[in-house]
């Protein structure tokens, strides 16, 4: 089962995503702002991950720089979902 990892600072955008996504069937992983999602990735593997733009703490564009300089996930894709 592939997993994806959902960063957003907006519960209802995580729950809407989340449930769409599980019903096709993928293993998912929240996070709740740049930060989070980072710490996170320490985790198990993830096969993509979709970010929000805008976030306290660690902003998206920050995550995609942070999560980049990590080995594991240099060539992980990374989707941008914002309302923006």
């Amino acid at each position: 089962m592939k997993t994806i990892m959902i960063v957003d600072d907006s519960s209802s955008m995580r729950v809407l995503v989340a449930h769409t996504l599980k019903e096709a069937g993928f293993s998912v992983v929240e996070g709740q702002d740049g930060k989070d999602g980072l710490d996170k990735l320490s985790g198990g593997p993830v096969d993509l991950i979709i970010t929000d733009l805008n976030m306290p703490v660690m902003d998206g564009l920050e995550l995609i720089r942070r999560v980049r300089q990590l080995p594991k996930h240099k060539f992980t894709p990374i989707l941008m979902l914002t309302t923006e």
